[in-house]
């Protein structure tokens, strides 16, 4: 894994561990030292030009998400994590708090309203991608671009992140982190079962041939009618269409929304790649091989078919581990197979990372502080090797060390990550495709057509915004 995929992980473990409070907009400090430094050691890392801050008069910093938890581990690396952050809030003088400060679903409305009434609850706001392109489009994102505290060209920062929201001169959004994202998880004893040898997917993952073609064998063998009656006992595979049906597009070098050289979105939908993926991926369902949704189960219900063994595979995101806590088989995690007929194909995920955004209502001198604060809470934690310090969060998650050794390490690197626009598009979403086509109530041929023109009518009127947004915003 490249050095700088290794620090970015590193900086989204760091980051998650919580420390401790609040300031408002309209409220700056003044007369405070300032220095610039020269040159600033920044874990693997040198920058320059940096400005820094000598005493931050015991301010209060929040950084709010919907997920977060008070519990920063027992690890050695937690415990050094949270020293060095208490060291640092000593030494400048003030307090910082990353915490669970709203929900997923009212997290763009405690956002606009509280940036509007110049009285946002938190300094850093986490926000999911969906949930950006309305209030940047209404000029409440701090231009992170103007702020010296921050240099956008270290290591640390997610570059995926900082390329979708770099729009005009300016840099609107910002992450430390880099969340491994949809793979395939699947039962060890299932597959043995199967007469398939359970590290056989991280071997294959290893040598560039986890493909389409050896994942419908595995289909077929794990499909089982076990007292011969016509009907399936054991299906190979259960997922949610949003996520299974992205996967196969990524894996043969497709997308739902693209951008084009120009910087304008496009509809992706209508490319050749793209059908032929969605093509292939419901014909695992017409064979029988996907277990369909029973009548009148929960949107989740897959989640406790692949936890009871109803399946022996399941497409899902990384972070849905927690809904396998209570299973008593193993079960391994390997990256979404590839299309063997793609030229240059290989294994991918479609990285969906939180953005972290400023309130635009801080004045520039409040804005500064808050940004070298931020800059020191996710810097690497001294002492310890970034190769290695970020995966204990994942082990112990994981069953075994192949998942997080081998298929989060491919997650990271650029060669596996397939960027999908979609979610920078206002009332555009993957269940508008999804939806129907995996329930079978239609195509994906005729889905595309009937979706073509309201979707290409939506990415055209956001087109125009981001240019009136871009325009706005370059000097």
């Amino acid at each position: 894994m490249k050095a700088n995929m290794k620090k970015l992980l590193a900086m989204g473990l760091t980051v998650a561990l919580t420390v401790g409070c609040l300031t408002g907009c309209g409220d700056p400090e003044k007369d405070k030292k300032a220095t610039t430094e020269t040159s600033k050691e920044g874990g693997a890392g040198t920058s320059t030009g940096k400005k820094t801050f000598d005493n931050l008069d015991g301010m209060t910093i929040r950084i709010g998400d919907w997920y977060s938890s008070e519990d920063v581990g027992d690890t050695p690396y937690a415990k050094a994590t949270e020293d060095y952050r208490k060291e640092i809030m000593e030494k400048y003088n003030f307090e910082i708090k990353r915490e669970n400060a709203y929900s997923y679903t009212d997290m763009q409305e405690t956002y606009v309203n509280g940036v509007m009434s110049n009285s946002p609850s938190c300094q850093l706001f986490y926000l999911y991608q969906e949930m950006v392109s309305a209030p940047l489009m209404k000029g409440l994102m701090y231009d992170l671009k103007t702020l010296p505290e921050l240099d956008f060209k270290e290591e640390k920062w997610n570059q995926t992140v900082v390329e979708i929201m770099s729009i005009g001169e300016g840099i609107w959004g910002m992450s430390p982190e880099a969340e491994p994202r949809g793979g395939v998880f699947f039962n060890k004893r299932m597959l043995k079962e199967a007469g398939i040898d359970e590290e056989e997917p991280y071997d294959l993952q290893a040598e560039n041939k986890w493909t389409w073609e050896k994942f419908e064998e595995y289909c077929k063998k794990l499909t089982v009618d076990a007292d011969g009656d016509g009907k399936t006992d054991q299906y190979a595979l259960a997922s949610f269409s949003k996520y299974y049906l992205p996967m196969c597009a990524a894996n043969n070098g497709a997308t739902f929304v693209d951008r084009a050289e120009d910087g304008n979105y496009v509809n992706a939908t209508g490319t050749k790649e793209f059908l032929e993926a969605m093509n292939w991926g419901m014909s695992l369902l017409d064979k029988g091989y996907i277990m369909p949704k029973p009548d009148g189960a929960a949107w989740d219900w897959y989640k406790a078919a692949f936890r009871d063994g109803e399946v022996a595979m399941q497409t899902a995101e990384v972070y849905e581990i927690s809904a396998f806590a209570a299973m008593e088989d193993d079960w391994g995690f390997v990256m979404f197979p590839y299309n063997q007929a793609w030229k240059d194909g290989v294994n991918k995920t479609t990285p969906n990372d939180n953005i972290v955004c400023m309130p635009s209502c801080f004045d520039k001198d409040t804005a500064e502080k808050i940004a070298f604060a931020y800059d020191l809470y996710t810097e690497a934690t001294p002492g310890y090797d970034l190769d290695e310090s970020w995966k204990q969060t994942y082990y112990d998650q994981f069953k075994d060390e192949r998942a997080v050794d081998e298929t989060l390490m491919m997650m990271q690197e650029e060669a596996h990550k397939q960027t999908s626009y979609l979610p920078l598009i206002s009332d555009l979403d993957y269940g508008d495709f999804c939806y129907s086509v995996y329930a079978g109530a239609t195509t994906p041929a005729k889905k595309i057509e009937a979706i073509s023109s309201q979707w290409d009518s939506k990415i055209a009127d956001m087109n125009k915004k981001y240019k009136n947004f871009a325009s706005a915003h370059t000097k």
